[in-house]
């Protein structure tokens, strides 16, 4: 099976020859490499080529490259969303060009992938650097193997695999049957991503191989203080999902449960930064989510009490969080 690898490059230069080298020396060899040139404003691109069009022992078994470039600056999601379009492998795999893969990573993903039958989706463990970021860990709980609509649905929505695109393989025709592409414009995309492939997705296959090693880089999106831009993207985001809510259940549900939670992390986001839009966004976000009410009685406890905390100050909040986190911290 062939894996065409989507690298997304803008103003990367300090990381992008870590990632590169990271897919050059794949034990797997039936890929091709595509690189998006994002219009940036370092060398990357420079770095790049060099590293790739230069022969030397890494690339010698460089079988398929593909180099495109957008005329103007469009976004992570336009620049993968013209990788999709490119891409000939059965699979496609997400890598951002700050982070890399470790030598086995392609072949520990395919090998999973023909063991159960080739599903629509294979994830793999992270390893992050420094460690820390917990919500990219896969749910000790998980099955190897999900088959079927309403489970594999409910693995991305209750978040139980990382809601990130990277480090995943996706199924070239299941990503193009479906028309997942990602949503231009938007900080945040995976977000929107997941919860539309969650609506199609029937069989995931998990191995707990580390496929992907994620660089916590200090000027990265998420560890930068909120922007309009942010508040709007999140605000776009939830309101797509709102409109594209399955009419049955459970589906509906998960997807409910997959709001209450985008909604809540971005409340408590503000919060922590002392934003001046948080009260603005928390009452945003509350006339939003009121036509739930009548549904919460489908939910589980704590899905209603998650929804239920969206309606409380965040300083409540933040102390019923520090006292849960000074308990559990007495009996570790």
């Amino acid at each position: 099976m062939k894996v065409s690898v989507i690298i997304p490059v803008y103003n990367t230069a300090p990381y992008i020859e870590r990632c590169l080298y990271s897919v050059l020396r794949q034990s797997y060899k039936n890929m091709e490499i595509i690189l998006v040139d994002d219009h940036g404003t370092d060398n990357s691109m420079v770095l790049a080529t060099r590293l790739l069009e230069t022969p030397s022992g890494e690339n010698a078994n460089l079988r398929s490259l593909q180099i495109l470039h957008h005329q103007e600056n469009r976004g992570l999601s336009a620049a993968r969303n013209t990788g999709i379009d490119a891409a000939t492998g059965d699979y496609v795999f997400f890598l951002d060009s700050d982070d890399e893969i470790p030598p086995r990573a392609i072949e520990n993903l395919i090998h999973t992938a023909k063991l159960y039958s080739n599903p629509h989706l294979v994830c793999g463990s992270v390893d992050v650097r420094p460690e820390g970021k917990t919500a990219l860990r896969i749910n000790d709980k998980m099955p190897a193997y999900i088959e079927g609509k309403q489970s594999s649905s409910g693995a991305i929505l209750k978040r139980d695999i990382p809601i990130m695109a990277c480090n995943k393989l996706v199924d070239r025709q299941f990503l193009m049957s479906n028309l997942l592409y990602f949503k231009e414009g938007l900080i945040h995309e995976d977000n929107l991503w997941s919860f539309q492939m969650a609506g199609c997705v029937h069989h995931i296959a998990v191995t707990r191989q580390i496929t992907y090693i994620y660089h916590l880089n200090k000027r990265g999106l998420t560890l930068e203080r909120i922007t309009p831009q942010r508040i709007e993207s999140i605000k776009t985001i939830l309101t797509l999902q709102i409109e594209s809510l399955s009419r049955e259940r459970p589906l509906r549900t998960l997807q409910q449960a997959y709001i209450f939670f985008t909604a809540a992390w971005f409340t408590d986001l503000l919060y922590e930064q002392t934003h001046p839009e948080l009260y603005t966004m928390q009452q945003w976000i509350r006339t939003t989510l009121r036509p739930f009410n009548r549904e919460i009685r489908y939910h589980t406890l704590t899905n209603r009490l998650l929804y239920r905390a969206l309606y409380l100050s965040p300083g409540v909040l933040q102390a019923g969080k520090n006292f849960r986190n000074s308990v559990l911290h007495k009996y570790v």
